[in-house]
């Protein structure tokens, strides 16, 4: 049981060091007047490190402890199936969160609202939102429809992966429908790098800009469960840098749809890597 632990402990461990790492290398990495990073910050160069540290590990322990899937690879939903509805509450949080980063972003596209006061009387309510805008009001509109995708379609995978008894029949999961989230974070991602490649600093962007590259690689090996090809190993290993880098970027205090997409990706892939952990490590509690 501990060495299957071992992978949801590491992606919380990775995630709140890179969160710290990140906070502190904002509050003392950049100048105050220009934004520009100073060479040499101690704390740059520690996340640096952190993320290669965190992989190698992640690279070694998988080899160790997880099983190839060459031969016969686990089915989505059966190899994330769960006896107790507890385990599925980090992955409904997590899809929860996603859609209401959609609503945000469709809310920020529009710009405002027409709403009536108590006395019949049409306003318009302009809406913002705190932290650094990275979308303009079109692009807001079209990540904000990505979101609600996403969600959409990964919210049928939750009652899938519930155990029922023997006499209710499981329904067949479409598993096209997970295909769904890893077509919008590619369009999110072309979105993301042509609004942060104008910046002449990588150092500035490169972790929202990963957060997004292995949200993307996580939920392709998720939806490759569904199609009898997935690896628990890679699965593992994106899952846990997704969620590292989705909790660092969240110490960069986006405006608050970008900052609830990557706390939504992230505790989603976490939800369904704990599910799959606990599978490993008591599959005739999940049967």
């Amino acid at each position: 049981m501990k060495k299957y632990l071992f992978w949801p402990l590491m992606a919380v461990i990775g995630g709140a060091g890179a969160f710290v790492l990140r906070l502190l290398q904002r509050s003392t990495g950049f100048e105050t007047d220009t934004g520009l990073p100073i060479p040499g910050n101690l704390y740059a160069l520690l996340l640096a490190v952190w993320f290669v540290l965190l992989a190698v590990v992640c690279l070694v322990a998988a080899r160790r402890l997880l099983p190839a899937d060459r031969e016969n690879p686990p089915l989505f939903p059966a190899g994330f199936s769960v006896a107790s509805a507890g385990l599925l509450t980090p992955a409904v949080m997590g899809i929860f969160l996603l859609a209401v980063s959609g609503v945000l972003d469709l809310l920020l596209g529009f710009s405002g609202a027409s709403a009536l006061t108590g006395s019949g009387e049409l306003v318009t309510v302009f809406v913002t939102a705190p932290g650094d805008q990275l979308f303009t009001g079109g692009e807001h509109l079209l990540v904000g429809v990505l979101s609600l995708l996403m969600a959409v379609s990964l919210f049928p995978a939750i009652p899938a992966c519930r155990v029922r008894p023997e006499s209710d029949a499981r329904r067949p999961f479409q598993g096209a429908l997970l295909l769904v989230p890893v077509c919008c974070l590619v369009v999110r991602l072309v979105l993301t790098y042509r609004a942060v490649s104008t910046d002449p600093s990588l150092v500035n962007y490169y972790p929202e800009l990963l957060a997004v590259v292995f949200l993307t690689l996580g939920f392709y090996r998720l939806s490759s469960f569904a199609f009898r090809s997935g690896r628990t190993r890679r699965y593992a290993l994106y899952a846990v840098l997704a969620i590292t880098f989705c909790l660092a970027t969240l110490a960069d205090l986006p405006d608050t749809a970008r900052l609830l997409f990557y706390l939504g990706g992230a505790l989603t892939l976490f939800g369904f890597l704990f599910q799959r952990s606990a599978v490993l490590a008591a599959p005739w509690d999940n049967i």
